[in-house]
């Protein structure tokens, strides 16, 4: 029953999007049918000029090469570059708000030069992340955040650049634990009964004292704590690339904001 509230709820909210798009958002898959719109898979990249003169270049672990690169908008940081496994290539760039809040962060796991990951903020807040999981150069997981922790996931598991699968996190469950509603005619909609309980009947396998993941109070499984800077003296082990198969791997925990 819930399930086909939350669908319902879904079907209502898109066709008011289809109506306020108009019909040219609209388009249509391989086999003519209607269907909504195709989702912009993008991946773009914000300007930070990092080599301008007037950029500011540290040397946080002494090797004459620069490591943290921030670029000032007036008296305040506007953007900053960061190279985590200082090799010389930025990993990652972090953009600030005129109250020295994170705003945006863009993310590169894979040292191939190119954004795999965009992080978008509100008065430092986490808002949305928008994720290119399979290498392919263009982006298919778009996560939705209430209060900093994930509401909703949108994914194209195809390549197609339509979305055909939304994650939904119930609220008394961990995020590990989503449903995953899925689109199995082609119409650009979840259909009814192709869902999945990805944690029903899942065996959790106990720690040696008897305790699951979740009986570990505070425990959040999957969650890494590679740094957001540059410090010094830090080890500058490189982020792993997210795994193609599960759009909620996690990546370094973003940066707070700076004044």
């Amino acid at each position: 029953m819930a399930q086909r509230r939350w669908l319902k709820g879904w079907l209502a909210a898109g066709s008011m999007g289809l109506i306020a798009c108009g019909a040219s958002s609209v388009g249509r898959k391989a086999d003519g049918r209607r269907t909504v719109a195709a989702r912009d898979t993008r991946i773009q990249h914000e300007d930070c000029p990092v080599n301008d003169g007037d950029a500011v270049a540290e040397d946080v672990n002494g090797d004459g090469r620069p490591d943290r690169t921030t670029v000032k908008d007036g008296a305040k940081a506007g953007c900053r570059g960061l190279d985590f496994n200082f090799d010389g290539a930025m990993d990652a760039w972090v953009y600030l708000d005129a109250t020295g809040n994170i705003r945006r962060r863009e993310s590169d796991y894979d040292r191939d030069g190119r954004v795999d990951e965009v992080s978008l903020y509100r008065a430092g807040v986490l808002t949305e992340k928008h994720r290119a999981t399979t290498l392919a150069g263009k982006l298919d997981t778009w996560h939705y955040y209430s209060s900093g922790k994930v509401s909703r996931t949108e994914r194209d598991s195809n390549g197609d650049d339509y979305v055909d699968q939304w994650w939904e996190y119930p609220a008394e469950r961990t995020g590990d634990c989503p449903l995953i509603h899925s689109d199995v005619d082609g119409d650009g909609r979840p259909d009814p009964g192709a869902t999945v309980d990805v944690c029903r009947d899942q065996y959790v396998p106990a720690s040696r004292d008897g305790a699951t993941a979740s009986d570990v109070p505070g425990a959040e499984p999957s969650v890494n704590d590679v740094p957001t800077e540059v410090e010094s003296g830090a080890e500058g082990q490189p982020p792993a690339t997210p795994a193609a198969s599960d759009p909620n791997t996690n990546p370094p925990s973003e940066p707070e904001g700076e004044q």
